[in-house]
């Protein structure tokens, strides 16, 4: 990811000034650091050029999420604004995801390899936080607008 706040704009940023303390406690080079430390806790330093992360503004009421193909995590901003204690605890379950996705395969989601991953370092096995998401979901209406085609199939007879 470039310099600066890797995902997010300054246009962006200047519309959800919340975010600015979340990013002085939680500027890039902190992030990549924990990143690299859990990685060396499960002894996969050769992963640090791999995995990269970033902020997705466009998540909602998820947390963050593991990208398989890009071996990316993405953070969503505006819900770790609120909760900035749980960066390390979502660092540390996405990666473990592309660590069990890359070393072992396809596995259950958070199946026993996972949790093995999460128990290394500390953290909890839980699949799903219950953090509040209270105003970061899509109005109903704004949901209407973007509704998405569905393509009809045609089986010519």
């Amino acid at each position: 990811m470039g310099g600066g706040t890797p995902g997010l704009s300054a246009r962006w940023l200047q519309q959800h000034p919340e975010v600015g303390e979340l990013l002085r406690v939680w500027p890039p080079q902190r992030i990549r650091a924990e990143l690299d430390r859990l990685l060396e806790s499960w002894q996969v330093l050769d992963l640090t050029t791999a995995i990269d992360w970033c902020w997705n503004p466009r998540l909602r009421t998820t947390a963050g999420r593991a990208v398989f193909l890009d071996m990316l995590v993405e953070l969503n901003p505006l819900l770790l604004a609120r909760h900035p204690d749980q960066v390390v605890h979502l660092l540390a379950h996405e990666a473990a995801h592309l660590v069990v996705q890359r070393l072992h395969g396809r596995q259950p989601p958070h199946g026993r390899i996972w949790k093995a991953y999460m128990v290394a370092v500390g953290e909890s096995t839980r699949a799903s936080h219950h953090l509040d998401v209270a105003g970061l979901r899509r109005k109903k209406a704004a949901r209407q607008g973007v509704r998405r085609k569905r393509r009809r199939r045609w089986f010519g007879i």
